[in-house]
């Protein structure tokens, strides 16, 4: 009996021995990103691991030896996937009064976050970022300036994004009050294929 213990534990070590050492890829993700992640490693056939991290996050581990090959095949699928804040967040006041630049700033803020994560779930999408400008007019001025916005979209390279770009430039002139079609840029960055 001790004979077929010592060869199980025998075994087991010399399986533990072949593999390489995990190391940590990604710490801190809610459990629907670490599960992306995974599902992106495992199709390219990187074995990883994931555990429990602090308060209710989740950590990803990879071999070392497979280290760089995870960054590379994550960068080039958008992963993890970038937190933004919404609006509840980014007007969560500190002290007890904010000045009405203040509030504006924030405001200006969370509509940009906003619309950048909506756009970020358009199939093709890795990224996008949205910077609004909203300017301050005299309500009483003959002249007004007009408010517009520049949006940057990275796509995948296998993905060709470009008939998405008028209802792209849609959702933000109708997420933006006043603002014109005319006056919203969209660029769109394909990310470069993966190397062979």
């Amino acid at each position: 009996m001790n004979f077929k213990r010592t060869l199980s534990v025998m075994a087991a070590a010399l399986l533990l021995a072949g593999c390489d050492e995990l190391v940590p890829l990604h710490s801190g993700l809610a459990e629907q990103q670490a599960n992306l992640v995974m599902a992106a490693l495992g199709e390219a056939g990187i074995p990883c691991a994931k555990e429990t991290g602090d308060e209710g996050t989740w950590n990803v581990t990879v071999e070392k030896t497979r280290f760089a090959d995870a960054v590379n095949i994550l960068k080039a699928r958008g992963l993890p996937q970038p937190q933004y804040n919404g609006i509840a967040e980014v007007f969560k006041k500190t002290g007890m009064i904010s000045s009405p630049s203040e509030e504006r700033i924030r405001f200006m803020d969370a509509l940009a976050q906003d619309l950048s994560r909506t756009i970020s779930g358009i199939p093709g999408v890795v990224d996008a970022r949205v910077h609004v400008v909203l300017p301050e007019n005299d309500p009483f001025a003959r002249n007004t300036l007009p408010s517009s916005a520049a949006v940057m979209v990275r796509s995948r390279w296998d993905a060709d994004i470009s008939d998405a770009v008028p209802s792209i430039k849609a959702l933000v002139k109708n997420a933006i009050e006043g603002l014109e079609y005319d006056k919203i840029q969209v660029t769109v960055f394909p990310d470069p294929p993966p190397k062979k």
